[in-house]
């Protein structure tokens, strides 16, 4: 039997992804195993980072998993989420303090649809906005979906969100396990980049992996035009590389631990009192977007 001890924090930061691509590492030769999560020293798991976890633990499925000595009130959290390795155990979240885990086909866009507009973009923490441009952010982060399908070659996509309102902010995470940005990147230029390199190329605009006259990229430019401006935060890791943008500033860095998917964390500034429409919208507001 394989028991990982989880750090004592996972939050949605470089740390908490690094921590998760840590456990990737570990159970990725593993098969046929028992494996124990161990979160015993574990304080606080930000419960949008399940979307990681999951995907992490759907891609070694061969193996069986066993959640350990996990604190009740992080468990209840879990439990909100309808995180599935409870076997189906789950609390209603009277609250909305989460958006429902959630592990979709690739092929579901639709369902993923309803499930964006049902359980995320209703959500009572994000910022006033017109219903123009609530449908344009729906639009981006399909788009997101896509990019595991067109450009990641997996079969699933993974997502769960968390609101945290004494914190100011609401965090969804989408998580692939699949071909890296990195691997894609290299294969179309021909030629070597780090991890990091290829996130920046990637979320520049008009670049794009997928072949033919099909325009794109990672579809980043609406919804991190949104969150600049909302001072919210966009953060991408994948393989060893990760990239963060704030307030139209970003950085990208290595990761310490090899991840074989690429997760993007999208968090709202939930404080953020002016209201938002497109610029072809332009009235009243008290930001134009």
């Amino acid at each position: 039997m394989l028991t990982i001890q989880l750090p004592y924090r996972i939050g949605s930061d470089q740390q908490g992804f690094a921590s998760l691509a840590n456990v990737y590492q570990q159970v990725k030769p593993c098969q046929f195993e028992k494996i124990q999560l161990d979160f015993q020293n574990t304080t606080w798991f930000d419960a949008n980072m399940l979307a990681m976890l999951g995907a992490i633990m759907e891609s070694a499925w061969t193996n069986d998993f066993d959640i350990v000595n996990l604190g009740l009130e992080q468990e209840k959290i879990f439990k909100k989420t309808h995180y599935s390795y409870f076997g189906g155990e789950s609390l209603p979240d009277s609250y909305q303090t989460t958006v429902e885990y959630r592990k979709s086909k690739v092929s579901e866009i639709g369902s993923f649809e309803k499930y964006l507009e049902k359980k995320l973009l209703v959500h009572p923490g994000l910022p006033n906005m017109s219903a123009l441009l609530r449908k344009k952010i729906k639009e981006s982060i399909l788009e997101i979906f896509n990019n595991a399908k067109m450009h990641g070659n997996c079969e699933f996509v993974f997502s769960c969100g968390q609101y945290y309102p004494r914190k100011g902010r609401l965090d969804f995470t989408i998580v692939d396990i699949g071909n890296t940005i990195h691997k894609n990147v290299q294969d179309y230029s021909g030629r070597k980049v780090s991890g990091k390199r290829a996130i920046e190329w990637a979320v520049s605009e008009r670049t794009t992996t997928r072949k033919g006259n099909i325009p794109g990229g990672l579809g980043f430019t609406l919804i991190r035009d949104f969150l600049c401006k909302n001072k919210g935060k966009i953060q991408i890791a994948s393989a060893d590389g990760y990239w963060y943008e704030k307030e139209y500033t970003s950085h990208s860095e290595d990761l310490s631990d090899f991840f074989g998917g690429t997760a993007v964390n999208l968090e709202f500034n939930v404080n953020d009192q002016c209201s938002y429409c497109l610029t072809s919208e332009m009235e009243d507001t008290d930001i134009l977007f």
